[in-house]
């Protein structure tokens, strides 16, 4: 019974839970095929304690490190997942950017 008194809280305090929020898509170059480009993506967090955060431009550097990976071309077709995962008293905000890099023809 002792050992579960001190367990339990440890248990309490480790639990988490992840949830997914929003997802956007953007439309696809009229005339390009899936299987003409490759994909490309970029992910970024912001962690939270009690509230107070320290990263509030993740998002924007998510999307900065989706265009940087297509350097030549034009990304098409983004979607953009918002998701969360949860610890004790603290969390992390989470973007994973995903879009189709078409390379110009020429």
């Amino acid at each position: 019974m002792r050992a579960l008194i001190f367990l339990l809280p440890a248990i309490l305090a480790s639990a988490c839970a992840h949830s997914i929020h929003e997802v956007h898509t953007s439309d696809f170059a009229p005339g390009v095929a899936i299987t003409s480009g490759r994909v490309v993506k970029a992910t970024t967090e912001q962690f939270v304690v009690l509230g107070f955060v320290g990263n509030t431009n993740y998002v924007d550097d998510a999307y900065k490190h989706l265009m940087d990976a297509c350097p030549n071309g034009a990304i098409t077709g983004i979607t953009t997942q918002y998701s969360t995962s949860l610890g004790f008293f603290s969390w992390w905000n989470k973007i994973l950017m995903q879009g189709l890099c078409v390379q110009p023809k020429g």
